[in-house]
């Protein structure tokens, strides 16, 4: 089969290295002709106009964890499958995520919460989304001896037995701290939502465009109220964030430490052997 890269992949050298082994042309450059396994990274977008370059394609491998920027319907029309890597990066996502509420809170850097330097032990958080992020997220915020609850669909009985109480959206009034770790693309805040919400440090952990803008705005706008973004939101939502009052823009992504990329990386490979060997991994 013939391997060719989509936009920019979030792997090590190594596993790039590995991939383009696999492929029958040794590199990862073909033309999008030949293509039938196809690379994408979670950021690039792969609507129905892109994915007519490639008239050969029979499987689109993800680089991460989500697909939400990929036409799955136009995937679907075309029998193409497509597989993705979890559990990779969720846990030193969480580690960034504390490491800036951490210094918003106390006061280290150039925006902070309120006036004065706050602990997090005690503080409130909710959790909008308990699945794999939003549990990494939970059980660091535990360690750091906060108050944790959830918002999701469903009931968590496992987390909720360790404390992590399931409620709703009413307890947005009462945060300190909201973590939004939803799917990508998903709204989970709307303008009632940002009616709620008081003076509190929101976190978007989950990409894309996931509330209300014009809403978060108004909100973030305020006294005492603090945004942090991740550079793996995506650059449509960080353009319209960045500017605005008492925001913070991680410089980093936050689940891409080398070892989430070497995790990251045997997945991929491992889900484009399958697919070689017509397992197949994945949906179509």
């Amino acid at each position: 089969m013939i391997l060719t890269a989509h936009g920019e992949l979030p792997l090590t050298a190594s596993a790039l290295e590995r991939l383009a082994g696999l492929s029958d042309t040794g590199e990862l450059a073909g033309e999008a002709e030949a293509a039938q396994v196809l690379l994408v990274g979670p950021r690039t977008p792969l609507p129905a106009d892109a994915l007519a370059s490639y008239p050969q394609l029979r499987h689109v491998a993800v680089c991460g964890t989500s697909v939400g920027r990929l036409d799955l319907d136009a995937l679907r029309e075309r029998g193409i499958s497509w597989s993705v890597a979890v559990d990779y990066g969720d846990d030193p996502a969480a580690e960034v995520m504390f490491h800036h509420l951490v210094a918003v809170m106390r006061g280290i850097g150039p925006v902070r919460w309120r006036p004065t330097s706050h602990e997090v032990a005690g503080k409130r958080l909710v959790v909008v989304g308990l699945g794999a992020l939003g549990i990494a997220v939970a059980r660091l915020a535990l360690g750091f001896g906060m108050d944790v609850a959830h918002i999701s669909r469903t009931p968590k009985p496992e987390w909720e037995a360790r404390g992590v109480a399931r409620v709703d959206r009413s307890a947005l009034a009462d945060a300190d701290v909201v973590v939004l770790c939803g799917p990508t693309h998903v709204p989970v805040l709307d303008a009632a939502d940002f009616a709620r919400l008081g003076d509190a440090i929101l976190i978007q952990g989950s990409l894309g465009h996931v509330f209300d803008h014009a809403s978060f705005a108004d909100w973030v706008a305020g006294d005492q109220r603090v945004a942090i973004f991740d550079q793996s939101t995506g650059d449509d939502v960080l353009e319209r964030v960045v500017g605005l009052p008492h925001v913070v823009v991680s410089p980093i992504s936050a689940g891409l430490s080398q070892e989430a990329m070497e995790r990251l990386g045997d997945q991929v490979v491992a889900n484009v052997e399958r697919v070689m060997a017509g397992g197949g991994p994945g949906r179509a």
